[in-house]
């Protein structure tokens, strides 16, 4: 008859292996949602909902910095780009991403240079309230 023979250890590089494995399946598996390059801090709001259509988005960061659609544009542009922009869109509803720090009239003046650019509707993104 055959003699068996019993491991009496673990071989530890074995599961270092495992680990390695599971670590890299976990960072393959694993989503990460990334916002553009453009730092806003966002107001918080209670009711903030999730918009999934296409749609124009204004960032305007406390620098001073204006985008459309994560394109910075200076004022003097800003008008042309958002109207052709607008053109093409069915719902000429723009979002408008503003830093919570940014002075209000500051907010009201690039509001009103989206309307007169053909603007009819506007959102303000926020972030949800936990």
């Amino acid at each position: 008859m055959e003699e068996r023979e019993y491991m009496t250890h673990i071989n530890p590089i074995s599961i270092a292996d495992v680990i390695l494995l599971l670590i890299i399946f976990f960072l393959l598996t694993s989503t990460y949602v990334m916002e553009p390059g453009i730092r806003v801090k966002l107001p918080v709001a209670k009711t903030a909902e999730v918009v999934s259509e296409k749609n124009i988005i204004i960032s305007l960061t406390i620098d001073g910095k204006v985008f459309i659609n994560n394109k910075e544009v200076s004022l003097e542009e800003f008008d042309i780009i958002l109207g052709d922009l607008l053109k093409s869109s069915k719902n000429k509803v723009v979002i408008i991403r503003s830093d919570k720090r940014l002075p209000v009239s500051r907010l009201v003046r690039i509001m009103d240079l989206a309307r007169s650019a053909g603007a009819e509707k506007f959102l303000i993104a926020t972030r949800r309230f936990e």
